[in-house]
């Protein structure tokens, strides 16, 4: 099956190659002299290296450059320097460093905490499906656990809400049930993954017309089918996945959205965690961010 990839907007990508090098370089130096980078600072660093890596990707789909690698493994370290300083500011010490522009930050105990501090449930899936692509899950899996405490119960069967907990679940091994044995077994992840698929459709069923097919729905359900072994279902919903987002009105204006984060992600687990090279045929998925950038 085939999928193209949709138009993003001609300017925009020129606009994120033009001497992306030394205004990057300038923008971390600005930010810096600011005093301590919080999480709006980290995250907007992190979607402007992936604007600049969609907007390489629309000339070279393949992304198979050391250029491309550095880009995503930064992009994923400010990623999760966010998500780190929503999990630990004033509480704990941690560090974030981009190797791009060799540029580091240190945090320690102390101040006082501010309500901007925190990541969203959205923002924590992109940080995460970052960190499944640059493989960085486990060194960063106790700051995903810590940056979801404030919301982790709101919201039950809300798409985004659950497909936190669907990640958690399936590459962290928590699903939040603390009798279950750790590392779970494969179907206590499927029991976690559907309890929270019942509760999207009780939702649903409560009037929230469309919900079931909203991008992070169908989502925890190609988690669902990688959990269960599926590939069939796998395959499926991930190409549903893939239209939904190419069926945008008009040239995209974010380079980034050339690149999606959450099939990407999804591609990367079947393919590690599985061997599953992903059945569709499209330039969303260039096989180095699917590989981890593998070696023949």
């Amino acid at each position: 099956m085939r999928i193209e990839r949709h138009q993003v907007d001609g300017a925009a990508v020129s606009a994120a190659l033009e001497d992306f090098e030394d205004r990057f370089g300038g923008q971390v130096r600005t930010m810096s002299r600011g005093g301590r980078m919080a999480t709006y600072e980290w995250q907007t660093l992190s979607e402007d290296l992936l604007d600049h890596l969609g907007a390489l990707s629309v000339g070279a789909p393949a992304l198979d450059t050391p250029e491309a690698e550095g880009h995503l493994k930064d992009a994923a370290a400010a990623a999760a320097g966010a998500v780190s300083y929503a999990a630990y500011n004033t509480y704990d010490s941690f560090s974030v460093f981009l190797d791009h522009v060799n540029f580091g930050m240190s945090y320690h105990p102390g101040g006082e905490r501010d309500d901007m501090d925190g990541v969203t449930p959205s923002e924590w899936n992109d940080a995460f499906c970052l960190a499944i692509l640059a493989d960085t899950v486990s060194s960063n899996g106790e700051a995903f656990h810590f940056a979801r405490q404030e919301w982790a119960e709101n919201a039950p069967g809300n798409p985004t809400m659950e497909l936190v907990k669907g990640f958690m679940a399936q590459v962290i091994g928590d699903t939040g049930d603390e009798d279950e044995e750790y590392p779970p077994s494969a179907g206590a992840i499927v029991a976690a993954i559907d309890a929270g698929l019942e509760r999207m459709r009780v939702r649903a069923g409560e009037g929230e017309d469309g919900l079931l097919g909203w991008p992070d729905a169908v989502g925890l359900r190609v988690l669902r089918a990688l959990a269960a072994g599926d590939r069939e279902a796998f395959d499926a919903e991930l190409a549903a996945l893939l239209l939904h987002h190419s069926a945008q009105p008009g040239p995209a204006t974010r380079p980034r959205t050339a690149l999606p984060l959450l099939p990407l992600a999804l591609a990367a687990l079947g393919y590690r965690s599985h061997g599953w090279i992903p059945a569709v045929d499209t330039d969303y998925l260039p096989r180095t961010l699917v590989t981890g950038f593998e070696t023949a």
